[in-house]
């Protein structure tokens, strides 16, 4: 089944609190953000005179007596409401005896987790699935149907809708601009919003804005990725390369799985993928360079995706260039396994090494 739009599951337990939380409520998925919205829901709806006691399962090691508050009368008789919060790790240390005391729960306590994921196969993750369940995902930047207009992508649709909300209405194709400018952290996006209806003042609420009247009010930042840094990098645009690795350690990678990278593993990370791009570029050039015609080389490679950008950045380096990145790249993932410098100041002399002589 099919993960619903964040909003609406959001709509689903803002209603669900206004009517009355379960005595389990189980808040999950990949949205930090969202989920965060939906703890605040979910803590204003504990009911009044309840002792709430707060757990961050990444922070507080616990031996678990806690889930004995969950089968009676608090300290002031009025019951106990157990919040943890990040409880991946407090779920595998205490998950047996969770599983065994859910249906023990009193009638005067709650308990409500926050967890990016969890195995719903194991015995306490069925029975965590079978309760009343809010499951969060990312926005969609995209369209799921390739063929609509990128203003039509959820991420545009919640910026157009939390700009009206905030008091600061944005036209679909402002809201574009503000991604594309800010990046697609909704915390980030929403905090942008903010400021600009600080900013703005009356003259936000008179009618939705467009791009020209963002211009020059937009707090400028974006993220990267490994692909982009190494595609930078094969038609030679130092500047573009310098910009890409700042965002990286800046604000992070996305892994192959969506899920997001911390800043030691944004080197290896980008030097994979490097080496990977380098090394098919390479393999390309050298069929070229045997006599292969351009228009078979993204074939005979094996590369299937992007094959018009392959072969462009083929026959825009020779292979001497691209043994040279080859070789730096080797050099710089030595220095930092010798050394331990600090790895964006390798790269960034790998780049100035590489575009020595360049014309910029």
């Amino acid at each position: 089944m099919a993960v619903p739009n964040p909003e609406r599951e959001l709509k689903r337990l803002e209603q669900k609190a206004k009517a009355g939380l379960d005595r389990v409520t189980i808040i999950t998925g990949a949205s930090t953000f969202f989920r965060g919205e939906a703890l605040e829901f979910a803590l204003a709806a504990v009911p009044k005179g309840r002792d709430l006691r707060s757990i961050d399962g990444q922070q507080d090691t616990t031996d678990g007596r806690e889930l004995q508050l969950l089968r009676g009368a608090g300290l002031f008789g009025g019951g106990t409401w157990l919040v943890v919060r990040r409880a991946e790790n407090w779920l595998a240390a205490h998950g047996e005896e969770l599983a065994r005391g859910l249906d023990a729960v009193s009638a005067s306590c709650g308990l409500i987790l926050d967890a990016t994921k969890f195995d719903k196969r194991t015995k306490i993750g069925k029975a965590l699935a079978a309760r009343d369940l809010y499951e969060f995902r990312e926005l969609y930047a995209e369209p799921y149907d390739r063929s609509r207009s990128p203003l039509d992508a959820e991420l545009i649709g919640f910026v157009t809708q939390r700009s009206r909300a905030l008091g600061v209405p944005v036209t679909a194709e402002a809201a574009f601009v503000l991604v594309a400018t800010v990046g697609k952290d909704l915390g980030e996006l929403v905090g942008e919003l903010r400021r600009l209806a600080e900013r703005l003042g009356a003259a936000a609420k008179t009618k939705p804005l467009t791009p020209d009247a963002l211009r020059g009010q937009l707090t400028c930042s974006f993220e990267s990725t490994p692909f982009e840094f190494a595609e930078a990098l094969l038609e030679r645009d130092r500047a573009r390369c310098l910009r890409s690795l700042a965002a990286m350690f800046a604000r992070g990678v996305k892994g192959r799985d969506g899920s997001s990278v911390d800043r030691g593993g944004v080197f290896p990370f980008v030097t994979s993928w490097l080496h990977q791009s380098l090394a098919n570029a390479h393999r390309g050039r050298c069929l070229l360079d045997r006599g292969v015609p351009a228009s078979e080389i993204a074939a005979q490679a094996g590369v299937r995706t992007f094959a018009d950008r392959y072969v462009r950045q083929v026959t825009q380096n020779p292979q001497a260039r691209l043994r040279r990145g080859l070789h730096l790249l080797h050099e710089t993932q030595r220095r930092l396994r010798a050394s331990g410098e600090d790895p964006q100041l390798l790269l960034e002399s790998m780049l100035a090494r590489y575009f020595a002589g360049e014309r910029r």
